[in-house]
């Protein structure tokens, strides 16, 4: 892998600018809810083709009638078992490029696109040189009241290391030429990783300005602080994944992206201790913690195979 200090700045494909005609949405399903439709139909008017994968176990033939309904432009991949969202995610990709599309918009299933999603993107696309190859949108955390980055309405794009995969707008192609994501990683920094590998290959990374969607990071109901507010909480097998996918990605990319790693090393030891001291269920997220480190320091990646129920 090419450092990115020595990879001279690429500009992303000359594909048209983004818009309804040139644009494969993928949305990667689990247990959805009765509201997926309605976020899916505020998604539908933007893009040309919109992927479902569903990774639910047994509920085939339930959600492929509920997508059928929703017109010929939503095509459906039902894996029938949790694959995790990188599969997924790269099952979505493959049919972009099967359609000739340059496109692809990334979202979870729980996103609320705005109805001007892809204008927003592809203005934070066309105002940067060189082009990115990934355009993360800016959100509103309906949980903390909270834009990831505030920079305010007339800043198009600004630089970043990493997004955020939901509300993505990834260059098609040159995804495909680095690989794709990371099957291995499952679930849980697989955008990091993805967007560091962007930049070891010498494509840009952007974020939008004015925000492209509502967003929540992690479930409802974590613990409440003062300045930060309220916590995102994830149940101990997230723990091992976040844990586990943290540790590859910094032993890829500690020389490449020095800075990056340490924060997101500190970012893990906090999390460690907040949720030893102020979590519910914390000796099972904390067990899932360290043996996400060890099984993350012994390249045992894939789908966790540890007894995290409790």
């Amino acid at each position: 892998m090419s450092l990115a200090s020595q990879t001279p700045l690429r500009s992303a494909s000359r594909a048209s600018t983004p818009g309804a005609a040139n644009v494969c949405a993928v949305v990667v399903t689990y247990f959805p809810d009765d509201k997926l439709e309605a976020r899916l139909r505020a998604v539908l008017p933007q893009v040309a083709r919109l992927v479902v994968v569903d990774n639910t176990p047994g509920e085939a033939t339930q959600l492929g009638q509920r997508m059928a309904a929703l017109g010929d432009s939503v095509h459906c991949i039902i894996n029938g078992t949790n694959q995790g969202v990188a599969t997924a995610l790269n099952q979505g990709l493959g049919h972009a490029l099967g359609q000739g599309l340059p496109w692809l918009l990334t979202l979870d299933q729980d996103s609320c696109a705005q109805p001007d999603m892809v204008a927003v993107l592809a203005r934070a696309l066309e105002s940067s040189q060189p082009r990115p190859a990934v355009i993360g949108s800016n959100y509103m955390d309906p949980v903390n009241q909270r834009l990831k980055i505030s920079v305010g309405n007339e800043v198009v794009g600004v630089e970043q290391k990493t997004v955020i995969t939901s509300g993505s707008l990834v260059d098609a192609a040159v995804a495909r030429d680095i690989g794709g994501f990371r099957d291995d990683y499952f679930i849980d920094q697989l955008d990091h990783e993805f967007c560091l590998r962007m930049r070891a290959h010498g494509y840009r990374v952007v974020i939008s300005g004015p925000p492209a969607m509502v967003h929540s990071v992690g479930l409802t109901g974590g613990a409440r602080l003062p300045v930060l507010g309220t916590l995102p909480n994830h149940g101990p097998v997230r723990k091992y994944y976040i844990a586990r996918n943290t540790v590859t990605t910094v032993a890829l990319y500690w020389r490449h992206e020095p800075v990056w790693c340490v924060r997101r090393l500190v970012r893990l030891f906090l999390g460690l201790a907040e949720m030893a001291l102020l979590e519910d269920r914390r000796l099972l997220k904390v067990q899932a913690f360290f043996w996400g480190l060890w099984d993350g320091w012994r390249g045992r990646m894939g789908p966790c195979q540890r007894d995290l129920v409790g």
